[in-house]
């Protein structure tokens, strides 16, 4: 046993060689500027995205707000508040459009499945996307297309033939006319256990007609012991298996909805597990060249009942102060978006380091669904591990670190469920091991 863990601490370091080199990841938040009563402060969503330095929100232009009885199209209602506040940005916003959903003027208001409604909503969708300029980078069609009542799946609805259909015809006519957008599709809700949903979209030619696959994530409601972070990364992995086995490797994966409720009762979660299962999940993102973006859900809690799960999944509280998530996310969001410049994968865990000015920050956790206490050892080869610093930021608890008696290494206690940062002089060679 012990010639085994050698070995596996010796893959440990030598991966320390090999960069994790992809594109920067996106992030960005949930804000609900196109509904009638607009959900987001515009005032609190202006000052966080300025201090959080996140460069995009997901929001809508509904169909019904843009085209009117007579067929004319013009942002009205909530269509141009988001506009508006879009517009308002720094030129180094970009946008995410939710297209949706049905219209009253095409089959009874419903998800679009004849021609005529289908080319209708590719006709608003082209509007909109001209509208949005400069601002606009991706719109994802349609919103978890895959939940409706069961009177409504029964006659048809909800179907992934017809979804396909609506990608299809909506992709071309954005590609003709915006060829930089980027378009997503998918985006279904509660697609467990296997992905069954999305198997029989990509079935029916889904890649096809995409530049990128939108997922929506949420396990608030999962047994205990699988809700957080790593089980979500799990079915990930299991969709980009499926995506590349239909012979799409290369196509990227947005994840344009995730978070965790902290509402009271049953699903909710406590502010400080939301803040770790965030982080962790934005970490496991940024190792993943594939996962492109990530948007959470939501800036701000969307009500005032304490007990109602839809009012409290925002990341600041109905009076703008922020919630561990809010603070964890705005501290760490930015730096994670550049990715790592090193990832070590151990058995049990995970280590990340990014540069941080005159310290590269070394960010540390225990990984897999079935977690464990786990140490980590860390050397510096050109300095002292005295020179270490572990802070406690957002209310995350300082790793338990001890500084061996020559000074050469620390060892750190890594708890199941958390996050722990590790501050070391820049530059320097740093080798991990995972101990057993």
């Amino acid at each position: 046993m012990k010639s085994l863990w050698n070995l596996l601490a010796a893959a440990f370091v030598v991966l320390a060689t090999l960069p994790c080199s992809a594109e920067p990841l996106a992030i960005g938040i949930q804000t609900h500027f196109g509904f009638d009563a607009p959900g987001t402060d515009i005032n609190a969503f202006r000052a966080w995205m300025l201090r959080s330095r996140f460069i995009s929100s997901r929001d809508e232009m509904f169909w019904g707000h843009v085209e009117d009885g007579s067929g004319r199209l013009q942002l009205r209602a909530g269509a141009l508040r988001s506009h508006e506040v879009w517009k308002s940005m720094p030129r180094s916003f970009s946008g995410l459009l939710i297209l949706d959903y049905g219209h009253p003027g095409y089959d009874s208001g419903g998800q679009p499945r004849s021609d005529r409604a289908r080319d209708a909503f590719a006709r608003y969708a082209e509007f909109v996307t001209s509208q949005g300029k400069p601002y606009l980078r991706w719109v994802e069609v349609w919103n978890e297309w895959n939940l409706v009542p069961p009177a409504e799946r029964e006659m048809g609805h909800g179907n992934p033939k017809s979804y396909v259909d609506l990608a299809r015809s909506t992709y071309r006519r954005l590609k003709a006319a915006h060829p930089q957008i980027r378009v997503l599709t998918g985006s279904p809700g509660d697609d467990v256990p296997d992905w069954r949903w999305m198997r029989q979209a990509i079935g029916h030619g889904l890649l096809a007609h995409t530049d990128g696959v939108a997922v929506h994530l949420y396990n608030h409601c999962a047994r205990a012991d699988l809700v957080g972070s790593d089980e979500l990364a799990e079915r990930l992995d299991a969709l980009h298996g499926i995506v590349g086995a239909a012979g799409y490797p290369q196509m990227p994966l947005f994840v344009t909805e995730v978070g965790w409720p902290t509402h009271e009762g049953h699903c909710g979660v406590t502010e400080p597990a939301a803040a770790a299962h965030s982080l962790r999940f934005l970490l496991e993102a940024s190792v993943r060249p594939w996962v492109a973006g990530v948007w959470f859900y939501e800036l701000q809690d969307g009500g005032d009942d304490a007990q109602n799960r839809e009012h409290r999944f925002g990341l600041l509280r109905r009076d703008g102060t922020e919630k561990p998530a809010g603070c964890a996310l705005r501290e760490f969001g930015a730096k994670l978006a550049e990715r790592p410049f090193t990832f070590l994968p151990g058995s049990a865990s995970g280590a990340a380091g990014f540069r941080n000015g005159g310290t590269d920050r070394w960010l540390l956790w225990a990984r897999g669904k079935a977690q464990r206490n786990v140490s980590v050892r860390l050397e510096s080869t050109t300095g002292v591990a005295k020179a270490f610093a572990s802070p406690a930021l957002c209310g995350m608890p300082a790793p338990q670190m001890q500084v061996e008696s020559q000074g050469r290494s620390a060892t750190v206690r890594l708890m199941p469920g958390s996050v722990h940062v590790i501050d070391v002089p820049a530059g320097g060679a740093l080798k991990v091991e995972e101990l057993p």
